[in-house]
């Protein structure tokens, strides 16, 4: 049992952490660095390779969260690189591209990141250092402060490979459910943490 929650139909039709943090916007291309916050919503990818920037498209599309407990970044990063941008935040939910050729493109779901094939998923995985779960458990034998809740909505494309900075018609339909599915596990959080602290909620 993989826990894996389905989101919307089977088929719908290096921004790393800077010294300078807060949103800004880059002058060639939009960039969102995190605030400080309880929770990091991070979407990955790269956003001049067409369907692997996906994550960053799902970012811009939750510019509605006004919480300040929820902070937004925009990352191209994959292992150890990911790993340090989760540093001090209690929960955090991953936006990835997954190529998964047995699921349709345009497919979108959350599941916790236990339950994640790393391989599968754009970014999670590094070649170049160690996939995300190796990377959280030396950062925590390190001492590092790291989020206890990690989720992945993943969104399925068929390639991540092709230069540009559109999305394709089926992704790009995927992005605004991809989006509900975050607020959902947002959602969901918010409700954990109002009935552990006997009715206190934080947004």
């Amino acid at each position: 049992m993989t826990n894996a929650t389905p989101v919307g139909p089977a088929a719908a039709s290096d921004a790393g952490a800077g010294a300078d943090l807060g949103a800004r916007r880059d002058a060639t291309y939009p960039v969102r660095l995190a605030e400080p916050g309880d929770t990091l919503v991070v979407g990955l990818g790269n956003p001049i390779l067409g369907d692997d920037g996906v994550g960053w498209h799902v970012i811009d599309e939750l510019d509605d969260i006004s919480s300040s407990q929820v902070s937004l970044q925009q990352a191209c990063v994959g292992g150890v690189g990911l790993m340090e941008l989760l540093v001090g935040y209690r929960r955090a939910i991953i936006v990835d591209a997954i190529i998964d050729r047995g699921t349709a493109p345009g497919s979108v779901w959350r599941r916790p990141l236990g339950a994640v094939e790393t391989r599968t998923a754009s970014h999670l995985d590094s070649s170049h250092d160690a996939p995300l779960p190796a990377a959280l458990e030396a950062g925590r034998a390190m001492g590092a402060q790291l989020p206890s809740e990690i989720e992945v909505v993943g969104i399925v494309i068929e390639r991540g490979d092709v230069f540009g900075e559109r999305l394709s018609g089926t992704v790009e339909a995927a992005v605004s459910v991809a989006a509900d599915a975050v607020k959902e596990a947002l959602r969901e959080q918010h409700q954990h943490q109002w009935s552990r602290e006997g009715g206190v909620g934080r947004a």
